[in-house]
């Protein structure tokens, strides 16, 4: 899923949205989200559906399934 993290990274910079305020949108903390964005670790469906609907995009975009 390496796509994911850079994917993440991306929307964030474009929306001008902060990786501490997703953490908190998603009450994790900042190390578990630098784990998924740095695809050291994936996080479960749940966690991409909530990231998708934060960033306003498609799962399927975050995973890499569509641009």
């Amino acid at each position: 899923m390496e796509i994911f993290g850079q994917r993440v990274k991306s929307e964030l910079k474009e929306t001008g949205k902060k990786q501490k305020d997703l953490c908190e949108h998603l009450n994790v903390n900042k190390s578990t989200l630098s784990e998924w964005l740095n695809n050291n670790n994936e996080p479960s469906m749940e966690y991409i559906v909530k990231i998708a609907t934060y960033l306003g995009v498609s799962t399927d975009y975050l995973l890499g399934l569509e641009d």
